[in-house]
């Protein structure tokens, strides 16, 4: 038998190079599952809340800019803001710069409900913070943010 059909050693780089992915998948999944449980009692999916979040800080965006913020395209990012539209949390209004574009807002209902779901969101978050010393929360928060 011959060394060459033998599988090449895993070295401990290699290993701790997957590490990292890894728990930042399982992470992220953790959370998804944490704001989809939060998000059913407001009757919001995860990305209806992301649209939300990103509209309440600002004073309208396009879609393509909503697009940017949510990391939602095309026909996923479409029904979710028609949903929106539907139960009167966004609206949409024809861009000031650009007659071509259309911007979505987020309204009174919708900042309210926001605000609602924000709350329990905001005790996720200082949950997930405590795991983690404070410097290593603002590193972490920075270092994803850079993604």
């Amino acid at each position: 038998m011959s060394d060459a059909t033998a599988p090449a050693p895993v070295s401990v780089a290699t290993v701790a190079s997957t590490e990292l992915i890894k728990n930042l998948l399982l992470g992220a999944q953790a959370t998804t599952a944490a704001i989809t449980a939060i998000g059913a009692q407001y009757d919001l999916t995860v990305d209806e809340w992301l649209i939300l979040d990103g509209l309440d800080s600002s004073d309208g965006a396009t879609m393509s800019e909503v697009s940017v913020s949510t990391l939602a395209s095309g026909a996923s990012l479409t029904r979710a803001v028609d949903r929106l539209v539907t139960r009167s949390l966004v609206y949409r209004t024809p861009s000031a710069t650009d007659r071509r574009k259309v911007e979505v807002r987020i309204s009174d209902l919708g900042r309210d409900l926001h605000a609602q779901m924000r709350r329990q969101v905001s005790e996720l978050e200082t949950s997930l913070r405590s795991a983690l010393d404070v410097a290593g929360t603002d590193q972490l928060t920075a270092a994803l943010g850079e993604l």
